[in-house]
This record gives structure tokens, sequence and C-alpha cells, in this order.
């Protein structure tokens, strides 16, 4: 759905806009902020995903997670994106660890929010054009 997807996209921008502020100065805080919107942003793509496919959008991360697995268990070519897997990954890694207990493997994170999230939100993207 768009608005998700803009939202989405907007989150992002943004985690990239904190990623760049955190290597100019490097300042703690925005590698952690840079980790939540890039959560945000994994979020924002997952309600679209459920909303595309006629799913309600549930309002926690648990139900979230389970309505993504339910969808996957249902067709092949999205379980094969591994949506659930990176879900359930970022919420661990960027959410968890990183924004709310400081525990920020910069590699991990750097890596997760310059290149994995990107893959993530052009497979919803991918997904919601391939419909289901």
């Amino acid at each position: 759905m768009p608005a998700y997807m803009d939202e989405a996209w907007g989150f992002y921008r943004h985690a990239l806009g904190e990623l760049r502020e955190w290597r100019l100065t490097d300042d703690p805080i925005l590698l952690r902020d840079a980790a939540e919107k890039t959560w945000g942003a994994i979020t924002m793509a997952s309600n679209s995903l459920l909303a595309s496919r006629g799913r309600e959008v549930p309002a926690g991360t648990n139900a979230r997670m389970n309505e993504i697995v339910r969808l996957e268990s249902g067709d092949r070519r999205l379980r094969a994106l591994g949506l659930s897997a990176a879900f359930d990954f970022a919420k661990g890694i960027l959410h968890q660890d990183c924004f709310y207990e400081g525990n920020c493997p910069i590699e991990l994170i750097t890596v997760w929010i310059e290149r994995d999230a990107r893959a993530y939100l052009e497979a919803v993207d991918s997904a919601e054009s391939a419909g289901g």
C-alpha cells in the first residue's frame, strides 16, 4: 500500500542520514537512532505487505511476525524471499539489541542499514507488484 511504503522509505532515508551523521560525529545515540529508524522502515514495509494481501495490520510486533509467517506458509514465492526471518533478525539486532540495549556491532548494524533493509523494502515492493 502506498502510504505504508512511503513511510517505510521515509524512515529508511532518515536512517541513512543518521548513519552519515554518526560517521561524522561517532555519537552512539545517532547509530542507535539509525537502527531504530531502520526498524521503523521494516515495520512499515511489513504493514504494507500485509495490507496489500488483504490482511488486517496488527498493532504488535509478535502479531505482525505471525501474520508474515502465515502469508509465507501459503505462498512459495513469498516464502523464498525470507521476509519473516529478516523481520525477526531486524527486530532482534536493530530494535532490541542496538536501540534499547546499546549493543550495536558496528559492521553488522551498518550492513543491515545500508544493504539488508533496502533489500527488505525492495522485496516487499516486488511482492506487492506480483500480488498474491
